[in-house]
């Protein structure tokens, strides 16, 4: 049984992780984080830093953030430092001390966001890029099913398909406990995730309301990189659709700064209802 994730192979991803840098966080955790209210895996331990770590925290999400602040001007928070100690992954970032839109949505963010969106799907990714992360490692999204808790990389999004549906091809007949409107979902799904397909385009992959941080009608903090990585196109729109299920106004304005990938979304829908997460 997991219990949480593996460190091997990621010390490259490591961020200033000098001796004295890694003592002072974990002294900072024992002492200064109790004057400050933790949320969830992120734990306050200034006015200015903030420590995430957790079972599932990842290197990844640091390296992914620092690639992002040096490739485009989206706002990231600034990472200080980040290690592995006894296992466990410790990322030292930026406090962005701002609400998010899901207490404060504004009509004028959404061409902000737009921008955004738009910059980061204009990264180039290099020769031979599948789905992974963005230095080609594996990802993580705690809404897959067979997340175990990461996967990949795959050299193809053929193959990341292949993954997602467990390695389904329909039988020419069809099998007498599936319903024929449910088989030609089932038919329409493995015909569209089989291709072909564009290149893959990077994504944030957990795109909601309080992810997106706000001050004065500008989006100040884009944050929770830890789905980051190379993905099909639709991925960003259907993730996000998909996020807060309950929240039909969030749906409704997707489409405001992503573009819609209906038939995608179709896709998607068909795909969690028999391997996965909803």
């Amino acid at each position: 049984m997991l219990t949480g994730t593996d460190h091997t192979g990621s010390e490259e991803l490591a961020i200033k992780s000098t001796r004295i840098r890694r003592f002072l966080t974990l002294l900072a955790l024992k002492t200064t984080a109790k004057f400050f209210k933790r949320d969830g895996y992120c734990i306050p331990i200034s006015k200015h830093k903030i420590v995430k770590t957790g079972a599932w925290v990842h290197l990844t999400e640091a390296a992914t953030m620092q690639f992002v602040a040096e490739n485009t001007s989206i706002p990231v928070p600034k990472v200080h430092c980040a290690f592995v100690h006894k296992g466990r992954a410790y990322i030292v970032m930026e406090r962005i001390r701002s609400p998010s839109i899901s207490s404060n949505i504004q009509p004028e963010i959404f061409s902000q966001l737009k921008d955004i969106l738009q910059e980061l799907r204009a990264l180039k990714p290099p020769p031979g890029t599948g789905v992974h992360s963005f230095a080609g490692g594996s990802l993580y999204d705690s809404r897959i099913a067979r997340c175990q808790p990461r996967f990949g990389p795959f050299k193809t999004i053929h193959d990341f398909h292949y993954w997602l549906r467990d390695g389904f091809e329909p039988p020419e007949d069809r099998p007498k406990q599936i319903e024929p409107d449910e088989w030609e979902d089932l038919k329409e799904m493995v015909e569209m995730q089989d291709g072909p397909w564009p290149e893959p385009v990077f994504t944030h992959g957990d795109l909601n309301p309080s992810n997106i941080l706000v001050r004065e009608g500008k989006v100040v903090g884009i944050i929770d990189w830890e789905f980051a990585g190379w993905y099909p196109p639709y991925w960003e729109y259907t993730a996000a659709f998909n996020v807060m299920l309950t929240n039909t106004q969030w749906q409704g304005l997707i489409g405001k700064f992503l573009d819609p990938y209906p038939e995608q979304l179709k896709m998607e829908k068909t795909r969690q209802r028999w391997w996965g997460e909803i």
